[in-house]
């Protein structure tokens, strides 16, 4: 049996040749190396657009870079495509094709595609009886059993080891025991109600690679999977962390009852570092600071490993941050002419809520809105820096010192981020001027 996906062929740029099929998680493309299709190309964004599934459609989404998304050579925010669509960005474009490819083939696919599909019966139901009998709820008893396996192979592997080393002669033993204190790591947040579940899970695998894995099964059915090969120095803090932290010292399990009916708000951890190897579950109170110290510091880990501040949020969630960040954008565009920096400020306001919609789908109503304000902001910024700027130099050309330092002292309020080039190139120019101002009132 095979089924029909959607592959993106890259025909110019420096990616030229390589192919990428869209899966059900979507693919982000931009300059960042955090992105799924990461093209070193100073015309793009970090994050400059992302491709899409919504059902059996494709679609590419303008993630308000800075130089735009052209599908078949037309600026787009957001645009449904079809097969052999070019989609242009930067110095790169990419063919939409059609492969047809045997689901039975791809292992990868068809887990990814059951994870996706699964149903999480978490037994809420009116009738206590029948939920006891037909109902049982079937998340975490699957949970617990792959958090137990997980230790079981460790330890085998640990124990295993050093026999099978000594077996043969010919196997060179390892030089430095550092590797046995990678971290194993599962960790699993759940926020459950009638409404719909939120489950966020974060592994880091014996072979040093982290993977976080979020489904959101709501009005919003939210699926997102992410995963990166983590430096081993990084993996040799990070169990030293865990070590110092007392979570090995906790109990297994700490219950509580629920603030709201038919709710659950749990945390389950599992940390192997060598051959100490513990759990400890949270249902439904607060944690014991030990525990809570290490799950941020944890989660705080992968975020920063795979740029991902975002996605464990819920979807509605990340919809409110989205709205109260596009509220403060309006806010500093209206105010635009009551402070030079305003500006700069509601740009960075308007792409951290597109940011926080990132992994969103279908987007809210209101989308358009900060995309529209973006662009307009950002327009108007590069106008006003233009004026100014030609200010500056004509002072500068006049040898009006005094005109020129406070020209250029406006450029610095206009871009405020010392890393951003503007800033820099009118700090350095403000540098020199000043100093022949001081010179001339000599």
């Amino acid at each position: 049996m095979s089924t029909s996906t959607y592959t993106l062929v890259v025909d110019q740029g420096p990616l030229a040749g390589r192919r990428f099929p869209v899966s059900s998680a979507g693919l982000k493309l931009g300059r960042s190396s955090q992105c799924d299709i990461a093209i070193s190309d100073l015309l793009l964004s970090r994050s400059h657009c992302r491709f899409e599934l919504r059902g059996e459609e494709l679609w590419v989404i303008d993630l308000a870079s800075a130089n735009q998304t052209l599908v078949n050579g037309t600026a787009v925010n957001e645009q449904r495509l079809q097969y052999n669509d070019v989609v242009s960005v930067g110095e790169s474009s990419l063919r939409v094709a059609r492969t047809e490819e045997a689901a039975s083939t791809d292992g990868t696919a068809a887990s990814a595609a059951a994870a996706a599909d699964v149903v999480i019966d978490l037994g809420f139901g009116k009738d206590e009886d029948a939920t006891a009998g037909a109902h049982k709820p079937i998340l975490r008893p699957i949970l617990w059993s792959l958090a137990a396996l997980l230790v079981l192979v460790t330890g085998a592997t640990l124990i295993l080891a050093p026999s099978n080393a000594a077996r043969s002669k010919n196997v060179a033993r390892p030089q430095t025991i550092e590797a046995d204190k990678s971290p194993v790591v599962y960790y699993e947040k759940i926020e459950a109600s009638t409404d719909g579940i939120f489950r966020y899970e974060m592994t880091i695998s014996p072979g040093g690679v982290l993977a976080v894995k979020i489904d959101d099964l709501s009005a919003k059915d939210r699926h997102v999977r992410k995963e990166k090969a983590v430096d081993p120095a990084l993996l040799g803090d990070l169990s030293r962390d865990i070590e110092s932290s007392g979570f090995f010292a906790l109990d297994k399990s700490y219950v509580g009852f629920a603030a709201k009916p038919n709710t659950l708000n749990e945390w389950t951890l599992t940390c192997v570092i060598g051959k100490k190897a513990h759990t400890c579950q949270i249902s439904n109170r607060l944690e014991p600071e030990n525990f809570r110290t290490l799950r941020e510091k944890l989660e705080t880990f992968s975020k920063n490993e795979l740029g991902i501040w975002a996605i464990q949020f819920s979807a509605d969630k990340l919809t409110a941050l989205a709205r109260d960040t596009l509220s403060v954008a309006t806010k500093k565009y209206d105010e635009r002419d009551v402070k030079y920096g305003n500006l700069f400020d509601a740009i960075r306001a308007y792409q951290e809520a597109v940011f926080y919609l990132d992994t969103v789908n279908p987007k809210p109503d209101f989308y358009a809105s900060i995309i529209d304000g973006f662009e307009a902001a950002q327009s108007e910024l590069e106008n006003r820096y233009k004026e100014q700027r030609f200010r500056a130099n004509r002072a500068m050309n006049l040898s009006d010192w005094a005109n020129a330092a406070r020209e250029l002292h406006i450029l610095c309020e206009m871009i405020p981020e010392r890393s951003d080039s503007r800033n820099k190139e009118a700090t350095r120019q403000l540098v020199d001027v000043e100093s022949r101002l001081k010179k001339s009132h000599r």
